[in-house]
């Protein structure tokens, strides 16, 4: 049965890049993850000031800042975030429901600005963004259509700067 409240949005997607979840202790993450999965090693990246100028939270600017790890499972990104300042979509999402699968994203879009506002003109609003370094980011609403699952996109990710940190179990 059709939902009507769903948005009629026609956005091809060329790949999932990545997988994210939400932790409340990067390291017990990172641990977690590693020893079921085999994930190792881990990139870990403080996104705060000065790398963290611009962020918005819920269509206002706001302040907010998180520590990540990122590693490959079998050609596909795995992100784990430890929020660490400020309300954010992963301080809700740990307040609303604990650890766990909190996004999917592409980064793999020609096009993302355009991307972005397709989404946005079927009704799927910017939650948050942000520009880490010289790479913007959005997460868009799509936890309706996507049962509970957030979509993001980033553009320019060839700039990203060296991990703070390699962590490895």
């Amino acid at each position: 049965m059709a939902n009507d409240t769903i948005s009629n949005v026609s956005v091809e997607i060329p790949e999932i890049t990545q997988v994210e979840f939400v932790v409340e202790d990067l390291e017990d993450g990172m641990e977690r993850f590693g020893s079921v999965l085999g994930i190792d090693p881990w990139e870990i990246y403080q996104f705060e000031p000065p790398k963290l100028p611009e962020t918005t939270y819920r269509g206002e600017d706001h302040d907010y800042t998180m520590i990540l790890a990122l590693a490959d499972l079998a050609g596909t990104m795995i992100e784990l975030i430890e929020p660490t300042d400020g309300k954010s979509i992963y301080t809700e999402h740990l307040e609303e429901h604990g650890e766990g699968l909190h996004h999917i994203a592409c980064f793999a879009f020609e096009d993302t600005e355009k991307t972005v506002q397709q989404f946005e003109d079927g009704g799927m609003e910017v939650l948050q963004s942000g520009t880490f370094v010289d790479t913007p980011y959005w997460y868009l609403d799509t936890q309706e259509q996507l049962n509970g699952v957030i979509f993001e996109t980033a553009t320019n990710l060839e700039s990203m700067p060296e991990p703070d940190e390699t962590y490895s179990r």
